[in-house]
């Protein structure tokens, strides 16, 4: 196995881990923030789900929306992404940017497990696409130019992160 599909085989285990201890929540904490103003655990479902849906976006070279001037991403990128892949988790709290924004009613289950499902399939079948970028680099809009294992890497640790997160509601 290279060193891409093993990342990939990472990602996806944090992936089953989420959903894991998502589907072990009952209806009431399923709808219920972890704390004021905080997401629901559907509400985080949904965002996770959104992260991939827009990753596979970027691996492809198409994002939606905005963007960071090119010669402002190599900062962001040091200044975000390479501490959190060193530390092997996010060392900075943040809000997330609005488009990572889940929608105020919850999603049932079925329905958010079945998007976060579609959004992993097409994040990992971009990466095996063939597309140039997505093979070897993915340049990220806001990051700049990532090599597509760190990329991966990024994503499996978010969605750690959010599994920490329904472990505290």
């Amino acid at each position: 196995m290279t060193d891409l599909e093993t990342t990939i085989a990472d990602n996806r285990a944090a992936v089953a881990e989420f959903i894991a201890t998502a589907r072990s929540l009952d209806t009431v904490q399923w709808t219920t923030p972890r704390e004021e103003g905080a997401w629901t655990p559907a509400q985080i479902v949904q965002h996770v789900a959104i992260v991939y849906e827009y990753s596979r976006d970027i691996v492809l070279g198409t994002p939606p929306g905005r963007s960071l001037p090119r010669f402002l991403r190599p900062l962001l990128r040091r200044m975000v992404v390479d501490p959190t892949l060193k530390a092997g988790r996010f060392t900075r709290k943040a809000r997330a940017p609005a488009m990572f924004t889940p929608s105020a009613a919850a999603p049932a289950a079925a329905e958010a497990f079945g998007r976060l499902d579609a959004a992993l399939a097409g994040f990992e079948t971009a990466i095996r696409s063939g597309h140039p970028e997505g093979r070897h680099y993915v340049t990220h809009p806001f990051f700049g130019r990532i090599p597509t294992k760190d990329y991966v890497r990024f994503q499996a640790i978010h969605t750690r992160h959010h599994r920490r997160q329904l472990t505290s509601t």
